[in-house]
């Protein structure tokens, strides 16, 4: 499974992860010129030790064992991180990662939840941790951590589909239908699209749901709307079945 907006999470935490190349400490002076020898030449400067810092390297290390598939030695390497040093996010979501590439959710909201208690102001972290509650199927919960984006310029529109998603998957049929209507008033974003095709293909209309993802696909780019298919192949409604055959859940 692919993962889902982790994805982007990752493609920030570089920014944040820092720099492998050592560097000497904060407020070491530059090193004094070699003493001038008897014969009045000097010799050459030697350059000040350099030290790696271990919560540094241990994610260096993690990162390259995640990119060989090793997801038990990125975990334990992201262990080391952590307890090397505690206050950086960046090893805690990378950490989630893991764990949600092992289906281990619990263990994955746990770290998202301690990187958020770092960077609270963090929203695509504010969004990964009621996703792990939805890949358990509870949507109810999930649901209450989506409805605290849906004003954010940046994760509202994705967020209110998911709340969407949360009501119908769970029975609240009457509230999802308004939801759906909702979408009506911004039919240029992605989840007036998604959420018709949700709501027919769980009322069995099959190929009305196929005309609504059809349209998404010619108006939005592949990396608008991949977020939104997730959930639906998570459930295994995409790719559409035959109108005949039934949607699993």
């Amino acid at each position: 499974m692919s993962i889902r907006y982790l994805s982007l999470a990752f493609c920030g935490l570089v920014l944040f992860i820092p720099s492998l190349q050592a560097q000497p400490a904060a407020g070491t002076a530059a090193a004094a010129p070699a003493a001038a020898t008897a014969t009045g030449t000097s010799t050459a400067a030697k350059k000040p030790e350099t030290k790696v810092d271990p919560a540094s390297q241990a994610i260096a290390e993690a990162m390259i064992a995640m990119n060989k598939n090793d997801v038990d030695g990125a975990i334990a390497k992201l262990t080391e991180a952590i307890a090397a040093n505690p206050k950086v996010s960046s090893s805690y979501v990378l950490r989630a990662s893991a764990y949600y590439q092992k289906k281990d959710y619990t263990k994955a909201e746990a770290d998202f939840k301690s990187a958020l208690a770092i960077e609270p102001k963090n929203v695509v972290i504010q969004f990964n941790i009621p996703e792990m509650e939805f890949l358990q199927k509870h949507y109810d919960v999930a649901r209450t951590g989506y409805a605290t984006l849906t004003s954010d310029q940046q994760m509202g529109d994705l967020a209110a589909y998911k709340v969407f998603l949360c009501d119908l998957l769970q029975g609240h049929e009457a509230q999802a239908q308004k939801e759906r209507d909702a979408f009506d008033t911004v039919r240029r974003a992605p989840s007036f699209y998604f959420a018709n095709a949700a709501w027919d293909l769980s009322h069995k209309k099959n190929d009305d749901a196929r005309g609504w993802l059809v349209s998404v696909t010619t108006i939005f780019p592949s990396s608008k709307i991949t977020y939104y298919a997730m959930p639906l192949k998570d459930l295994g409604w995409l790719p559409i079945p035959a109108n005949d055959a039934p949607l699993s859940q």
